[in-house]
């Protein structure tokens, strides 16, 4: 009788890890069909049963944020953070702030995080955004420029690096630039209202 359920007591503490993996694929599988909702259940799920488990509890935010719920995406990205700290928590964070309209808290988290991450073009993409949304142009251009010297080819860059270095009244850099991608990207969008202004 021992015998029989120290078996089945093992076969219930083998299957744990299935029952997990099954419920995190669902959850897996509901957003790939787009049942943000159903995913977010599972996750909360998950969360319900390992509170401090920081994947589990950034699962969450990315599903709240999938919803359009970037407040409580937001806030959900801070309580991982609190978990754990990463790149990913601190990225959803900036996401959803910027979501929000909050470029001011947003360009203050870019700050906070291009410290820490100072060639990450992603954070630098963002926090340019957020200035320029702040008409921080002079910000904006030293971001945009700091990923022109890591990424010189990336002309989408090039080209609102210009923009905002005309827009901070730094004619003389945005020139140059708009030479830059009149030579090698004569398609760019904004190259016909910049040229209005440098050949007139």
């Amino acid at each position: 009788m021992l015998k029989t359920i120290l078996i089945i007591l093992a076969l219930l503490v083998a299957a744990l890890p299935l029952t997990a993996l099954r419920s995190i694929t669902d959850s897996y599988q509901a957003e790939a069909r787009g049942d943000y909702n159903g995913a977010l259940a599972i996750a909360r799920e998950l969360l319900a049963t390992a509170p401090n488990d920081a994947f589990y509890q950034v699962r969450v935010a990315w599903l709240l944020y999938l919803q359009g719920n970037y407040g409580d995406a937001a806030s959900a990205y801070q309580a991982s953070i609190r978990l754990q700290d990463s790149l990913d928590a601190q990225l959803g964070r900036l996401n959803s702030l910027l979501a929000l309209g909050r470029y001011t808290e947003a360009l203050q988290h870019s700050r906070a995080q291009i410290v820490l991450h100072p060639e990450n073009t992603v954070l630098l993409g963002k926090g340019a955004y957020a200035a320029y949304m702040l008409k921080d142009y002079r910000t904006a251009a030293e971001f945009f420029g700091r990923i022109a010297v890591l990424y010189p080819w990336d002309m989408e860059n090039r080209e609102y690096l210009m923009n905002n270095l005309y827009l901070s009244e730094q004619e003389d850099a945005a020139r140059e630039h708009y030479l830059f991608l009149k030579k090698y990207y004569p398609q760019a969008s904004l190259l016909p209202n910049y040229e209005r202004i440098f050949e007139p």
